[in-house]
């Protein structure tokens, strides 16, 4: 509720009720079903269950269907609408088995609402498949000026910044690891030197009682040495460097407070894949600074070296505000390098022409409203597996860039189901762009 806000109590809290709570619920649901009665009921009480379960389907329909002519829906509207109200699980699971343990309801009708729950969460879902994907959501006033680029005094789509302000271009890169740190680096590098910008290396040593600790010592001298090798790389690429070591209690906190307090426009990290049960639980540090900082994060697991990347790969869902600022962080760092953009829009095979003609006309609208001169191509691909689509095309590439919409779950802070697998088998560089987890 209201109590623990948006912070990271709230993630916690939901996270243990979807991972531990609402499993045990339906174990205990599991325990009350007996299969020969579940069969009896089936066989013997058909026309009891056939009845709940054409009731539901009726009236679901009839409220959709009063919605439609009190507010002109079209058909396509009032399917929709109806087949999303469908799907009878939590709150009609959790009512039936407090029934069943007061007495109140018998075990026909808990078997009943069994065959309702499985006949409803399975053709709700088919028909929204087949009716949504015609529905067109027509856009705001704000949104339409968000997405056809008329505020083009702030510049880039990617981090909105004012072209006249007097504070400098910057980009903060953590370094840890020594074997990323040059490819991290060079991005860096290159972003901050194409802005006339300054490049910010920062490395933290976890925080002990007594600052004259010889383990803190030791990881002050380790952070001077990744500091001086990122200052060479930088001074390789010209690009202004302002190296920074930081004693902090948390590594996520103390990247997030450096990028504030020197009004970053970009968090560059390295990859770093979830392992260890605290990280599955609570995310790493990646999820931490997602969650935390003011500014857009890069997350780069790059195989080669920046300045040999020429081919970009950009997959694009639809053209919000949001989703196009992955496009705008492409534009940039293709530029710095001459690079080439191709922008994939995976659609399945029902989509008609119309729809992709459509589609790629307002694409290219916003194109032309962008600062940066990048040479795009527009790629539809029929694919009715969107990641498969998405691996299909980036084996032409060097470089996918994937936005990251992040949301909690059994494995952590993790990413969209299609993003996972396309990480998951993807043989190039790539980047996650992510935004702060207010603008999502």
């Amino acid at each position: 509720n209201g109590v623990v806000g948006r912070s990271p109590v709230q993630e916690k809290v939901i996270f243990v009720g979807s991972t531990l709570f609402i499993p045990f619920f339906f174990v205990g649901m599991g325990l009350l079903l007996s299969v020969s009665s579940f069969i009896e009921t089936l066989t013997n009480g058909f026309l009891l269950t056939a009845a709940i379960v054409v009731a539901l389907i009726a009236s679901k329909f009839l409220a959709a269907f009063i919605a439609k002519l009190l507010y002109r829906y079209n058909w396509n509207e009032t399917l929709s609408m109806w087949s999303l109200s469908l799907p009878q699980v939590a709150a009609t699971l959790a009512a039936t088995v407090a029934g069943v343990n007061a007495g109140l309801i018998g075990n026909s009708i808990f078997n009943a609402v069994i065959v309702l729950m499985l006949v409803t969460s399975v053709l709700g879902p088919v028909i929204t498949s087949r009716t949504a994907r015609y529905l067109t959501i027509p856009k705001t006033k704000i949104e339409e000026e968000e997405v056809w680029g008329i505020r083009t005094e702030e510049s880039n789509l990617i981090l909105s910044r004012d072209v006249q302000s007097s504070i400098p271009f910057t980009v903060v890169v953590p370094v840890h690891n020594p074997h990323t740190e040059r490819y991290l680096i060079e991005a860096g590098a290159l972003l901050a030197r194409h802005e006339s910008g300054i490049l910010i290396p920062l490395s933290i040593a976890k925080s002990h009682i007594h600052m004259d600790d010889p383990e803190l010592e030791s990881e002050l001298q380790q952070c001077q040495k990744l500091l001086q090798k990122a200052s060479e790389v930088s001074q390789e690429f010209r690009a202004q460097a302002k190296p920074i070591v930081r004693i902090d209690d948390d590594v996520a906190h103390g990247i997030c407070r450096t990028a504030r307090e020197y009004d970053a426009n970009l968090i560059v990290m390295g990859w770093a894949p979830v392992t260890g049960l605290r990280a599955r639980l609570f995310g790493n540090v990646i999820d931490s600074v997602f969650w935390s900082t003011h500014c857009p994060v890069a997350v780069m697991r790059l195989l080669d070296e920046p300045s040999n990347i020429h081919r970009i790969l950009v997959p694009i869902k639809n053209i919000t505000a949001q989703a196009l600022r992955p496009v705008g962080f492409a534009q940039l760092l293709a530029d710095t390098n001459q690079a080439s953009i191709t922008l994939l829009h995976v659609c399945d095979r029902q989509t008609s022409k119309n729809q992709i003609v459509e589609f790629e006309s307002e694409l290219n609208k916003v194109l032309t409203s962008t600062p940066f001169q990048v040479n795009i191509t527009i790629q539809i691909a029929l694919e009715d597996n969107v990641a498969q689509g998405i691996l299909k095309a980036a084996r032409h590439h060097d470089l996918v860039v994937l936005r990251s919409l992040r949301r909690r779950t059994a494995g952590g802070l993790a990413v969209s189901d299609v993003t996972t697998e396309v990480i998951s088998e993807l043989n190039c560089s790539l980047i996650l762009f992510g935004e702060p987890h207010y603008s999502a």
